[in-house]
């Protein structure tokens, strides 16, 4: 066999060792990086309608997380906002990392945090920032003696939101104030947005005269409407309104009586005697919201 022939011959072989890592010395396994986990699109929570407002820099109080840590929170329908204060470094300390469905970004208003993200740890000062898709591994611990972090989420943070306060912040007649408030709405005939403005946006549940059922915003707009559709005239009287505090919950409780009369489109008169009972919930608002409504018609 001539070399030409013996290289023909030969060549395949030698690919195929090559190809199969056989060498003539030991085979080596490359190891299997973990999967990375899926980013997270889901919704996981119906949407909490939040109002417009405007927060001074007094306005909005600091809620205590350690004896070197406090927080303020924000929220709007789709985003939360935690601005995090730290008075010590956390240097001395191992960081540890932990993933969520939100998505992060941070920006290091004061001071120096070392943040990991992924597979990526750095020191970054004021100005820096991190960006962490959801369930990528990620941790923060402040750096400096001093440290000040903004953090943005989406969808919102809903571990973060204030549970209702278990201390009365409104006297009675403010809270008699709102029951006249809601019954001179139906007096005026007023635009439905003066009565959303007066319901909870989540856990409504609402029981009218006429045995209609509500659970939501757009089914009251939708009752409203055929309800203003009806009646020409409204006018009512609310009489023995009491009101009382729920220290376990954080919520109000109000009932009265109403006397109503009502004139229909088609000219028909209607007198009619209800008890009202109303549960009011204070979500830190300006203004605790109707979450529980209920008319019955009174007893004569």
């Amino acid at each position: 066999m001539n070399w030409k022939t013996y290289l023909t011959a030969a060549l395949p072989v030698a690919i195929v060792l090559v190809l199969s890592g056989c060498g003539g010395g030991t085979k080596t396994k490359t190891p299997t990086p973990t999967p990375a986990l899926k980013r997270d699109y889901s919704l996981h929570e119906t949407m909490k309608k939040v109002a417009p407002a405007i927060f001074p820099p007094d306005d909005s109080a600091w809620v205590k997380v350690d004896d070197t840590t406090r927080r303020k929170v924000f929220f709007s329908d789709r985003l939360t906002l935690e601005i995090v204060e730290t008075s010590k470094s956390g240097l001395t300390g191992n960081i540890t990392t932990d993933h969520r469905f939100n998505d992060v970004i941070g920006y290091i208003l004061a001071g120096s945090a070392m943040v990991t993200v992924g597979k990526d740890t750095r020191q970054i000062a004021a100005g820096g920032t991190f960006v962490v898709p959801s369930n990528t591994p990620y941790g923060v611990i402040p750096a400096s003696d001093k440290t000040t972090i903004l953090n943005v989420y989406t969808p919102p943070r809903d571990d973060l939101r204030p549970t209702a306060p278990a201390v009365r912040r409104y006297p009675d007649n403010e809270i008699k104030s709102l029951v006249y408030k809601w019954f001179a709405l139906f007096d005026e005939k007023a635009n439905v947005g003066s009565f959303l403005s007066c319901l909870a946006d989540t856990g409504l549940v609402m029981e009218m005269a006429d045995k209609k059922k509500i659970t939501s915003w757009q089914a009251f707009q939708d009752w409203y409407a055929a309800w203003s559709s009806q009646a020409d005239t409204f006018s009512s009287t609310v009489e023995n309104l009491a009101v009382s505090f729920d220290t376990k919950t954080g919520s109000y409780q109000a009932s009265a009586t109403v006397s109503s009369t009502t004139r229909t489109r088609d000219g028909k008169k209607k007198d009619a005697r209800y008890q009202v009972n109303l549960v009011l919930a204070d979500d830190w608002g300006v203004l605790p919201k109707i979450v529980r409504y209920a008319e019955a018609e009174a007893k004569k």
